[in-house]
């Protein structure tokens, strides 16, 4: 490494390198940002308090400024009220006198019963509008206030002096900042300002009056008089504390400010010195200069770094002659590297298409025509064979060949030595090469065959061979990769193999299935028609057309028709199952009236219950528009839940509610019965499925009809849930989509 001339412009000590203004940029940001949010944090503390205090003042002030409004309004209605107004209404010198008791009177309107105005008027009192008369008590509207009374058969309209009921709003305190109002309808009195047009709450902080102040106001509710009480006050008060603690905290933080600062320049002087005197050495030694040494002044971490630097130009020193020698020899060998990691990227590469194209393909021929291209063009090979042993252990045949006129043999045998039989039988890779005797070096050539097994587990499914032309050969990490793909191979072939068996069986499992739905509703159909005539001959002993009957026979002959009913909705459940899961089920929709459907089943639900201790109600919402639905299959999900419900409820309760909302309609059916474990809740919608505690009951039916409900509700688009407590009973909740005109009447 040679040194050069070239003048270079160190940093001085001080505070001028980038290091000082760093480190006192940290050191200020680290104290001030801090203290800055402790300060912004305490002054909105403050500022709250402070509202708050005014607040509570307000509302203090409100309420005692309603309670002494309301007194006074109530002693002169108690006044007014008891005087004789029927007798005295035409005598003038009964007004005389009233004006010395209640000189806040400043004149007085009659009315009648029904509104109608009176020709009696007493003083000076303004307009008053007879629509009024069923207005509020205390009516601010007319210029001068009027308190409404009713007296026998009339109704008085008292004018009261503003002066009066201001001076009751005026302040009692000298110097006071704050105002009081009356509210009605939004406008205040007296009318000094407006701008209040609601008062959603007792308070209402921050508001601003029309001519720009800001005020802290308090609401106050005076209902029977039907006005409202405000107290404001300016918030000038509040906003000089706030000033004045915000100039004292601005004050503080630029003394902290300065004095941080002072300190920081000293502390980061003592550090930058040392840090400078590094930094020069190390420009000298970027010269060329290696001879540095720099003195040690401190045994702090700064010393410990002076002391590894001189360790380090020491060992550069030493290490310079032979600097040289030492590049050359870690360039051949990054150069060789890199081959070789170029090598690898390109064999991860057509690895990675080759995994792709395994587990995409499903056909085993066409997993291994597809796997030897691939293997051969990315891999620049010659060709690429595949064989695959034949069933029992005789032949090995070639599966898959690229290009197709390679010169692999399509047959190899067992005994028969060939490279392809001695990698099955091994179950290792084999190879055979041989190098061309070229004079010159660029066209030397290795051609290699390779053939290697492709394992899965303890199994040998087949064999990859391959041929190469390279000039260095197959390397061993070469190998490596061929290994893995052929292990790949092998489990790719084996699930497409499976593959290939799951779609049989599937295809003969769906043939069984159809075989069993079809059985089932035939022999459905087969059953109903004898099952049928043993019900309606019955039915005819039982009404005595046969015949009168024995008390013990008839019994008997009402067992056997139960049963008989029994039976038949149990074969009519399998048959609507079988329908269901074969895809034969049709819907008539149409639109259907739930308040008229719920009704027509209250009778069945009332025998339902019938002998039990329970009460059955219906409640329905009103407007409930009409839902789409099959008429029939709805009614029949009602009355399996509400057999439910009254089957495993002995008192109690049952509800059959019904609502919507914007988008659908909704069912539930309610009891106070057993209820529903938490485990056995969604298994209940399942065919032939009970619920766990229901073990060893008799009459608990064959576990159809949750599940034909849960089908016959999403048939119809909508959705069935359970929502059940034990010992506390159950409720069962469907839902149905609204009736449209433009929809399809019958869907399959």
């Amino acid at each position: 490494m040679g040194r050069d001339s070239v003048s270079r412009v160190v940093p001085t000590t001080g505070m001028r390198g980038g290091l000082g203004r760093t480190l006192l940029t940290a050191f200020l940001s680290l104290t001030l940002i801090p203290l800055s949010l402790i300060g912004w944090y305490a002054l909105i503390q403050s500022q709250r308090s402070l509202q708050a205090e005014l607040t509570r003042k307000l509302e203090a002030i409100g309420d005692s400024k309603a309670q002494y409004l309301n007194n006074w309004i109530a002693e002169r209605r108690m006044r007014l009220e008891t005087l004789p107004w029927d007798s005295a209404r035409e005598d003038r010198t009964f007004w005389t006198g009233l004006q010395v008791q209640l000189p806040e009177v400043q004149g007085i309107v009659f009315f009648a019963a029904d509104g109608q105005r009176l020709t009696q008027t007493w003083g000076d009192c303004a307009p008053v509008s007879a629509n009024a008369v069923r207005g509020p008590v205390l009516d601010l509207s007319t210029a001068d206030p009027v308190l409404w009374l009713r007296h026998s058969a009339s109704i008085l309209a008292v004018c009261l002096r503003a002066q009066a009921l201001e001076a009751l709003l005026s302040t009692d305190q000298s110097g006071a900042a704050y105002q009081v109002y009356l509210e009605q309808e939004g406008r205040l009195w007296p009318a000094r300002e407006s701008g209040l047009s609601s008062y959603p709450g007792v308070s209402e902080m921050n508001r601003t009056t029309p001519r720009g102040q800001e005020v802290m106001r308090a609401y106050h509710p005076l209902l029977d008089l039907g006005v409202g009480l405000v107290v404001q006050e300016a918030q000038a008060t509040l906003l000089e504390a706030q000033e004045r603690m915000a100039s004292t905290l601005i004050a503080f933080v630029l003394a902290v400010t300065l004095a941080t600062t002072g300190i920081a320049a000293i502390v980061i002087r003592q550090i930058t010195r040392p840090v400078i005197r590094l930094t020069e050495a190390a420009l000298d030694m970027a010269e060329g200069n290696l001879d540095q040494h720099v003195v040690v002044t401190s045994r702090d971490e700064i010393g410990i770094l002076t002391y590894v630097f001189n360790e380090m130009a020491a060992d550069l020193k030493s290490l310079y002659d032979d600097l040289e020698a030492k590049v050359v020899e870690r360039t051949r060998m990054l150069q060789q590297a890199n081959y070789q990691i170029q090598r690898r990227a390109i064999q991860l590469q057509a690895t990675q298409e080759v995994s792709q194209a395994m587990t995409s393909i499903r056909d085993p021929e066409l997993l291994l025509r597809r796997v030897a291209e691939l293997i051969r063009t990315n891999f620049a090979y010659m060709a690429v064979a595949i064989y695959i042993p034949e069933p029992g252990g005789g032949e090995i045949r070639c599966r898959a060949l690229s290009p197709a006129d390679a010169e692999w043999p399509a047959i190899a045998r067992p005994g028969d030595g060939s490279l392809i039989e001695r990698a099955l039988r091994k179950n290792a890779t084999q190879m055979e090469s041989h190098s061309t005797n070229e004079s010159v070096e660029w066209y030397r050539r290795t051609f290699t065959r390779l053939a290697v097994p492709m394992r899965m587990s303890d199994q040998t499914l087949g064999v990859l061979a391959i041929s190469s032309a390279e000039r260095e050969g197959i390397q061993q990490d070469e190998l490596q990769v061929l290994d893995l793909l052929a292990n790949q191979l092998a489990v790719a072939l084996d699930n497409a193999r499976v593959y290939d068996r799951e779609l049989l069986a599937k295809k003969q499992l769906e043939e069984a299935e159809a075989f069993k739905l079809r059985f089932l509703a035939n022999m459905s159909h087969e059953l109903r028609e004898p099952l049928n005539q043993v019900l309606g001959f019955s039915r005819l002993m039982l009404k005595g057309l046969d015949g009168e009957l024995t008390p013990t026979q008839r019994e008997d002959l009402q067992r056997i028709y139960d049963s008989g009913q029994r039976l038949l909705a149990l074969i009519n459940d399998l048959l609507d199952i079988s329908q269901l899961q074969a895809g034969l089920m049709e819907l008539q929709f149409e639109p259907v009236d739930l308040g008229e459907l719920i009704t027509s089943v209250m009778p069945t639900a009332s025998a339902l219950v019938r002998g039990k201790a329970i009460e059955l109600v219906m409640d329905v919402a009103e407007s409930i528009p009409p839902v789409r639905a099959d008429h029939t299959r709805i009614r029949q999900t009602l009355v399996r839940l509400l057999t439910n419900a009254a089957k495993y409820t002995e008192k109690g309760g049952i509800t059959l509610r019904a609502w919507a909302d914007a988008e659908q309609a909704y069912v539930s059916v309610r009891d106070t019965g057993i209820g529903i474990p938490p485990e056995d809740r969604e298994r209940i919608f399942e065919s032939f499925t009970k619920s766990g505690h229901l073990a060893g009951q008799r009459n608990t039916g064959a576990g159809l009809g949750l599940a034909l409900s849960k089908e016959f509700i999403a048939l119809h688009g909508g959705h069935i849930w359970v929502e059940s407590e034990e010992g506390k009973g159950s409720t069962f909740t469907f839902s149905l989509p609204f009736y449209k005109p433009d929809e399809a009447t019958t869907a399959e």
